[in-house]
């Protein structure tokens, strides 16, 4: 399987970290059960198009060059 977008999320003692990282997804399951926070990203939106109020457009089209479309189309 192909790489994906992911972050990872880290609990400190007075402050919450995320970091996002590629890696394949198959190995998710294997590090929730570690303990560890996992999320795959599906979409990224600049701070400017959330300010414009334009953020279903944006993963909308992210998600039409992405090719996700497709699988929606196969529902």
């Amino acid at each position: 399987m192909s790489q994906k977008l992911l972050s990872i999320t880290v609990k400190g003692n007075h402050k919450t970290w995320s970091f996002n990282f590629y890696a394949n997804p198959e190995h998710i399951e294997a590090w929730r059960n570690d303990g560890l926070e996992i999320d795959i990203i599906h979409n990224t939106v600049p701070l400017w198009i959330a300010d414009a109020g334009l953020v279903s457009q944006w993963c909308w089209l992210q998600d039409l060059f992405n090719f996700k479309f497709m699988d929606w189309l196969k529902k």
